[in-house]
């Protein structure tokens, strides 16, 4: 009878693994009430608020939100206490997530890249610093902060491919204050400097790579005019040009998982947050499509330095559209469904949703 018991109990134990893994989640931070909220995506509804309190102070504003490739692991930023939180997510959507670590950055912390490989998290000021802060995730610990003397970095991405000619990751950081996008590349835990590309008169306030690694697109605050970026070999980046959008004021960039479109978020004073559509036809090449899909209800018309305030679920049918800044932003996250290119439903935030980040647990 013991035995069947132990049976039962193990079947069950494996059972609940079974139903978490490959379980598509999303996670959210409310910058003003210092918590998460899990997404699923499968329901569209988002959980209670987690670890409220618990992520550092509560003025100092949590901001961006990554997940590790294998799901399991959330990192979110406090950008006042200059603190990012290691939150380990495996357990699912119903499932309270576990604070397992926290690490000090010199630093306002505000913008985070993690690298293909999940070794490192990149990170960036929201401010004036020349500086780069490169943390390791499996133990917490700050192993690189490197300052680039004229050359800042308000917004980072990573290239989800590593050069063969140089064996080192290809890292992009958006310049705001002098209209540049920074090229670095990465050997392990140490940033080398590339060169600054001009791209006035863009001044970019985030920057995302395309799936291949192939395509980057700057993110511009002014103006309609968005740089992009051939990615050649995974080594080298070439600046090919604007694409014109029909709005201005950018702020977040997503690519579809296949590369062939992006999705850019505006939130100019007039027409407020709206979704521009891009057509991606080979490296480097970007094109407006003419479709610009509404966000509602209305979010603030200023911008966050870095922070992915829109995402796409695993699945790839939904965009999640968060706050691309405080001042005026909404408790909902608009959701657009990609296959009609149309907001059909939303979640509700307990506090100012910006970060917003999805995978899917292994």
């Amino acid at each position: 009878m013991k035995k069947q018991v132990v049976f039962v109990f193990c079947l069950m134990i494996g059972l609940v693994s079974l139903a978490v893994a490959g379980e598509p989640i999303g996670v959210f931070a409310n910058s003003n009430t210092n918590s998460i909220q899990f997404i699923d995506p499968a329901t569209q509804t988002a959980s209670a608020s987690l670890l409220k309190g618990s992520l550092g102070s509560y003025g100092g504003g949590l901001f961006d939100v990554v997940i590790t490739s294998d799901g399991k692991t959330a990192i979110v930023s406090n950008f006042g206490d200059s603190r990012i939180f290691f939150i380990d997510i495996s357990g699912g959507f119903g499932v309270e997530p576990v604070i397992i670590g926290k690490t000090h950055i010199p630093f306002f912390a505000e913008d985070m890249a993690i690298t293909p490989d999940d070794k490192y998290v990149l990170i960036t000021d929201g401010g004036f610093s020349a500086s780069i802060a490169v943390v390791d995730v499996a133990t917490h610990k700050l192993v690189g902060i490197q300052s680039f003397g004229t050359a800042y970095s308000n917004a980072i991405a990573v290239a989800p491919c590593k050069s063969v000619e140089f064996d080192a990751y290809v890292v992009l950081t958006a310049d705001y204050f002098q209209g540049r996008v920074n090229m670095f590349r990465l050997y392990d835990a140490t940033l080398d400097y590339v060169k600054s590309i001009d791209v006035l008169p863009a001044l970019p306030v985030n920057i995302e790579f395309s799936p291949d690694g192939h395509t980057a697109i700057a993110v511009t605050a002014t103006g309609y005019k968005v740089p992009v970026f051939e990615i050649s070999c995974c080594s080298y980046a070439k600046f090919t040009g604007f694409v014109v959008l029909p709005h201005k004021s950018g702020q977040s960039c997503v690519f579809s998982p296949d590369g062939t479109k992006a999705y850019y978020l505006s939130n100019s004073a007039v027409y407020r947050a709206m979704i521009e559509v891009l057509e991606v036809t080979g490296p480097g090449q970007v094109t407006a499509s003419g479709i610009s899909i509404p966000a509602r209800p209305k979010k603030g018309t200023s911008q966050l330095f870095g922070v992915d305030t829109i995402a796409i679920d695993p699945a790839g049918n939904y965009l999640y559209v968060a706050n691309p800044t405080l001042s005026g932003g909404s408790e909902r996250i608009s959701i657009i469904d990609l296959t009609i290119n149309a907001q059909v439903n939303y979640i509700q935030g307990n506090g100012i949703p910006t970060g917003i980040a999805f995978a899917t647990i292994e």
